[in-house]
């Protein structure tokens, strides 16, 4: 199981701050973490209302972040960091 997913399944349904490699964060409302075996699938909202979906394949499988958009979806990064949203006092 990928370490970032697993600690989203642990806080959820509480909101949660994504940091990814290229230093962005955003925070989201986690509608859904479920794991299937070693497989991750989430989805969550930002404060904004768009959907954004998180997968990961495994341990070994970085856990990938997307975004819908109105033309379908777009990749956002590799998460590399979670939190509790409220983790920095906000």
């Amino acid at each position: 199981m990928n370490t970032e997913a697993k600690r989203i399944h642990n806080l959820a349904p509480d909101p949660v701050r994504l940091s990814f490699d290229d230093g962005r964060t955003v925070d989201l409302e986690v509608r859904m973490a479920e794991f299937f075996q070693e497989a991750f699938q989430g989805e969550g909202v930002d404060e904004e209302g768009r959907t954004y979906r998180l997968v990961s394949d495994g341990t070994d499988d970085p856990l990938v972040a997307g975004r819908e958009t109105g033309d379908g979806w777009e990749t956002v990064g590799e998460v590399v960091a979670v939190e509790r949203a409220d983790a920095r006092g906000e």
